[in-house]
């Protein structure tokens, strides 16, 4: 695999703005471990599924990104586990002092 080819798609493709975000996402990806470009686009197409360049802050973590990436894991193929941490805490100060089973 063509490491420059690869970087220049990234960026080209809009994964990443520049080399160095282009390089941190290979590193992250272990896109020198693969052989095939198509398998290296395949990682970095996924990673951007798991990892929006937008509005991080809702995002999993970039290592967790990495991994489920490297193991070829589709955001779409994965159920969504919703919480309602609202109604978790109103329930939690609902229940203060109280004992269980009383």
């Amino acid at each position: 695999m063509d490491a420059q080819k690869v970087m220049k798609w990234i960026i080209d493709e809009g994964f990443a703005k520049n080399e160095f975000q282009a390089s941190a996402i290979m590193n992250g990806l272990k896109l020198y471990t693969v052989a095939d470009e198509d398998e290296a686009k395949g990682r970095v197409r996924l990673y951007r599924k798991w990892r929006a360049r937008t509005d991080k802050k809702n995002d999993i973590p970039s290592k967790q990104a990495f991994d489920l990436s490297i193991a070829g894991i589709d955001p779409a193929d994965v159920k969504v586990r919703q919480m309602d941490f609202e109604q978790q805490e109103e329930d939690l100060r609902n229940t203060e002092g109280q004992v269980s089973g009383w």
